[in-house]
């Protein structure tokens, strides 16, 4: 017989308030099966959210493991136990919404020293970052440098039309310290932006190192202009950094000032698994370099991934654009590097085809990756629900917490290919691009998102925004607890500077829920 987790406390079970369900679902297992669903069907609905939890999801632990401090955490939450198999009106289908939390192993508790790092800094000397630019982004280079352990590697690579390779990713020892400091000094700006050959010569450095030494490797890119000089279209360059992630080298590209290509850094940050910002004075490149730096300190988990194992007769998709591979009836989806604690959301759509046959069926998935003691760490979940006529799935409650969540990750993907139209000029395409989005989803055509959305993107909108706009919704798709406070401070900003109200909302409601999440219904 299968065990599933249930609540334990020294009061029976239906007399336990939800957060005392809550803190004890993790505690103990027992195989009583029978009797624990009975209890859960007779429990109260405002209990949902924890209860369906002991009906739906068990998860393959050993004793051992859950023991281990260490080990990372999966929780699966879904919207509904049952789907009924008709379409809807538009011919759609009702659909299972599945959050998947995964939570990395906190750093202190694993008595291993922080991993080493294999770093590259690459730095725009193209002639408009002359005067005050590139000085800021060589101190903040500087300090960055400083900062790093002799266990640690740097490399140092600056792009006009040329690239030059200041430092080779050695050791930082004191000599190599010293080294890599004087040849900053010598940096001067030039001619124009070969973005993608600086970028790729610190890649190919990073590589040769991160495949003899257990490392965190990442390519930290800034630049303030669009690339001129080499590949320049955005999904090119999109591919160019999934090539190097899926190596085991991340990439995260921040854009100075307001003449950069903020899509081409959101198609490198995205699907290079890496940070992407908005830095409109270069005065601040040292506090975002600095929270870059701090961030590699505390990972804890590398090459993570969550697989799911998809069931014949269903689709599965990630929902918000987020790197993903398909092989058979298998989903990964690489979430790189993690740092202590750090809590993501993976939001899972899945549909039952036109003659899939009734009745119970489950999904599989795995959260796995390399701790800071080159162990591979790996924990299971399995998901049921029931395929069902609709009178039958009317019967049972639905979860509208996770469908709300997985409709705002939704719609923070599809703002930013619409601001991608709008900065072309195509303000109609680009408001409706929106509203057909909505219509793909039972779950997302419910929600007034869209349509609220729709009317932001059908008329001009300038490049502060826009920029803003990308920053805001890259960190939106990948709904980390790490973006958390820069997510706030986005929202304020956006009241500030008198953006519309369907935007704020729809900020507000993002930050909302991720503190939700994060702290409890209490501190939204």
């Amino acid at each position: 017989m299968e065990h599933m987790r249930v609540v334990t406390s020294s009061a029976p079970l239906l007399q336990q308030r939800p957060d005392q369900v809550a803190v004890s679902l993790n505690v103990f297992i027992i195989p009583q099966l029978r009797n624990i669903r009975q209890a859960i069907d007779n429990y109260s609905d405002y209990c949902y959210n924890y209860v369906v939890v002991l009906k739906q999801h068990r998860e393959r632990r050993t004793s051992a493991q859950r023991k281990d401090e260490c080990m990372p955490e999966l929780r699966v939450m879904t919207n509904r136990t049952h789907l009924h198999d008709e379409r809807d009106a538009a011919g759609r289908a009702q659909e299972l919404m599945v959050r998947a939390t995964l939570i990395a192993p906190e750093l202190t508790k694993t008595n291993q020293p922080r991993i080493p790092l294999n770093i590259a800094i690459v730095i725009d000397r193209s002639g408009s970052m002359a005067g005050r630019k590139l000085a800021d982004a060589i101190a903040a280079t500087q300090r960055i440098i400083n900062r790093l352990g002799s266990q640690d590697r740097c490399t140092i690579v600056a792009f006009d039309s040329h690239v030059s390779v200041l430092a080779d990713g050695g050791l930082m020892n004191d000599a190599q310290r010293d080294l890599v400091r004087h040849a900053l000094t010598r940096l001067t700006t030039g001619g124009s932006t070969n973005l993608a050959g600086g970028w790729d010569a610190a890649t190919r450095i990073l590589l040769t190192h991160h495949r003899t030494d257990a490392y965190v490797s990442r390519a930290i890119l800034l630049t303030d202009g669009n690339a001129n000089v080499g590949i320049r279209d955005p999904q090119a360059l999109g591919q160019q950094a999934a090539i190097y992630a899926q190596r085991g080298v991340s990439t995260s590209a921040y854009g100075l000032g307001r003449g950069y290509n903020e899509d081409a850094l959101l198609e490198i940050s995205r699907s290079g698994m890496g940070n992407h910002q908005f830095i409109e004075q270069s005065s601040d490149i040292d506090g975002f370099f600095g929270q870059e730096l701090q961030e590699l300190f505390a990972v804890s988990l590398t090459t993570a991934s969550l697989t799911a194992h998809v069931p014949p007769g269903y689709t599965c998709d990630v929902v918000g654009g987020i790197p993903s591979h398909r092989d058979d009836a298998t989903l990964r989806i690489d979430i790189g590097s993690m740092v202590s604690l750090e809590q993501r959301n993976v939001y899972l759509r899945i549909l039952p085809l036109s003659l899939t046959a009734r009745g119970p069926q489950e999904l599989r998935l795995t959260f796995a990756g390399v701790d800071s003691a080159q162990q591979i760490q790996s924990i299971e979940s399995v998901v049921g629900w029931t395929l069902t006529d609709s009178a039958d799935a009317a019967k049972y409650p639905v979860n509208t917490d996770v469908e709300q969540e997985a409709t705002l990750i939704d719609l923070a993907h599809t703002r930013a290919e619409a601001n991608r139209l709008n900065q072309e000029g195509r303000y109609g395409e680009a408001g409706d691009y929106v509203r057909q989005r909505q219509q793909r989803s039972a779950v997302y055509a419910t929600y007034a998102f869209y349509e609220n959305s729709a009317a932001d993107f059908e008329r001009p909108i300038d490049a502060y925004m826009s920029k803003k706009r990308i920053a805001r919704e890259h960190m939106s798709t990948r709904f980390s607890t790490k973006d958390l406070a820069e997510l706030k401070k986005h929202l304020a900003d956006l009241i500030r500077d008198g953006a519309s109200q369907a935007e704020i909302d729809t900020a507000q409601s993002m930050v909302d829920i991720m503190t939700r999440l994060i702290l409890g219904p209490h501190h939204s």
